[in-house]
């Protein structure tokens, strides 16, 4: 074993010690036996410290040691040793930490780059969550009417499409209600946009109050609206379910504190397949049926 006083800035202290204490040795070697240690040594210091020490002899340049006070040498983790000169043998004296060395230039580094890789993940989540925000606020303004939180044009003409597709495989049947406001042009033009827009949110929320839940709804576009009625069977009467819309649309809306409105709507209805075998046939055989609903009902003014 090379015995060198290693000078790495975590070791300095122990090194320190290590030669105060050999120092001490040396001056009071009058005394002659190392029984005088205990006394006029100050060897508390190190193990207050956490550290644990051995004076040991080495045989003729061997890797043979003898220890000859304090801790068995072997047990000592790379030890710091300084030669004491105090005769013609070959003492030593060793100091170790009671356990292993702490690079703290090493523990530094690790801390650091922890608190880099816990700051990275942090950033890279909020990054991530923001992204899914951002996706699923693009999928909502792709998919719902911004104004009245219905589904979109695009979206109930997918959705009609699939809805086709199950009934011609299950041999079930698919309404489509085509609906337009018959006063909406009024509302704006003498109340203005904004009394307008409370109007078709009005129109939107009482069409959720009348349908089930599985239905479709959709705003078509302008004032015009569209109902998706889903999985029913075939030879399904809807002129009930046509005339509660009917009904519920004809009840003026309070639009404002001062404005009291009347958003009734024109119904036509189309069903698959007696009315149509795609999405293009049912929308416009509905479409007319509404229109030739709004022209009777201007006749019969």
């Amino acid at each position: 074993m090379k015995h060198l006083v290693l000078s790495v800035p975590e070791k300095l202290e122990a090194e320190n010690l290590a030669v105060i204490c050999v120092s001490e040795i040396e001056r009071n070697s009058e005394y002659g036996q190392l029984s005088f240690l205990s006394e006029n040594v100050n060897l508390s210091a190190l193990t207050a410290r956490g550290y644990i020490y051995s004076i040991y002899k080495q045989k003729n340049n061997t890797d043979v040691y003898e220890t000859i006070y304090g801790t068995d040498f072997k047990r000592l983790y790379k030890p710091i040793c300084v030669r004491i000169n105090l005769s013609e043998e070959n003492l030593y004296f060793a100091v170790a930490p009671d356990g292993h060395w702490v690079n703290i230039h090493l523990v530094l580094v690790l801390g650091t780059l922890s608190l880099l890789l816990i700051c990275a993940f942090t950033i890279l989540t909020l990054l991530f969550l923001k992204l899914r925000q951002s996706n699923i606020r693009l999928a909502q303004l792709a998919t719902l009417d911004q104004l009245t939180g219905l589904y979109t044009k695009q979206t109930a003409i997918f959705s009609l499409e699939k809805e086709l597709d199950y009934a011609k495989r299950n041999d079930s049947q698919v309404a489509v209600c085509f609906i337009d406001m018959n006063n909406f042009k009024q509302i704006n033009d003498n109340y203005g946009h904004t009394i307008g827009d409370a109007a078709l949110s009005k129109v939107a929320k009482r069409l959720m109050e009348s349908v089930r839940p599985e239905d479709i709804i959709a705003r078509f576009g302008g004032d015009e609206f569209i109902i998706i009625f889903r999985g029913k069977k075939t030879g399904t009467d809807y002129s009930s379910t046509v005339e509660r819309i009917r009904a519920v649309l004809n009840v003026p809306a309070r639009l404002s504190a001062h404005v009291l409105a009347d958003i009734s709507a024109s119904v036509g209805l189309a069903v698959f397949p007696n009315n149509g075998n795609c999405v293009e046939d049912l929308i416009a055989y509905a479409d007319k049926a509404m229109y030739a609903e709004k022209e009777r009902m201007k006749k019969a003014r």
